[in-house]
């Protein structure tokens, strides 16, 4: 019984420790913190979506470009062939006429794309420069609330480190396995523990199993509330 005690007693100045580190964490100067954090680093990713993006436009210009250069030496070749063809020759200047009409909807499809990668560029240009002025003014603000913050928690620090200290010191008595325990409890719930009243779990208010309330009288193992987890001490 003495053990769970040692760790009740930790408890205690474990939750203090907690709720002053609640406080610096529910500060509203940390949420903007946050804020302008998360912010931060979606402008940034979306900055960097954009350059990945330029630079395959980039290489699909230049492939356009050479693409459109080879139509336009294709159509002067059929242009050439259009003036040695015979007029006779129906056949013939009926396949031209289709492989220049081919040639020159290749040119159109060509052109079209490389005005829309210029006006996409410029595009992305302007958002681009509207991405770099909100990241700046957003990271001049981090910056400053970062100091003010600081200076604000400056005290709440000190005392949570003296409260978390004085919790450690408590850990001299606790046995490591119980620590374990208890640990993983305080992930799930917190307070981690509480006393058994009137054959109930004050945590949740909850009456104990016959068996369970044995348990808990003799004092030589851990039980925990069926209901809510927590680890009880009579």
């Amino acid at each position: 019984m003495e053990k769970m005690e040692k760790l009740w007693e930790y408890m205690l100045e474990d939750m203090k420790a907690d709720r002053i580190d609640q406080e610096i964490r529910r500060s509203s100067l940390r949420q903007k913190l946050e804020y302008n954090r998360d912010f931060i680093m979606e402008r940034q990713k979306t900055y960097q979506e954009m350059e990945e993006h330029v630079a395959v436009s980039i290489d699909r210009k230049d492939a356009i470009r050479d693409a459109l250069a080879r139509a336009l030496d294709q159509l002067q070749a059929l242009q050439r062939r259009a003036d040695e063809l015979s007029q006779d020759d129906l056949e013939g200047c009926r396949a031209l006429r289709e492989e220049v009409e081919k040639c020159r909807k290749n040119i159109i499809s060509y052109e079209t794309e490389m005005r829309r990668i210029e006006k996409e560029g410029t595009d992305f240009d302007i958002k681009s420069r509207t991405i770099r002025q909100e990241t700046a003014a957003a990271k001049q603000e981090f910056d400053r609330l970062k100091i003010t913050y600081n200076q604000e928690t400056k005290d709440k620090k000190v005392a949570l480190a003296e409260q978390r200290a004085k919790a450690d010191a408590l850990l001299v008595g606790v046995d490591r396995d119980l620590l374990e325990v208890y640990n993983g409890v305080k992930r799930q719930i917190t307070p981690p523990m509480a006393r058994l009243i009137g054959g109930q779990c004050s945590g949740c208010n909850t009456s104990q199993p016959s068996a369970a309330l044995r348990r808990i009288e003799a004092g030589n193992e851990l039980v925990e509330c069926e209901t809510c987890g927590r680890i009880l001490i009579k």
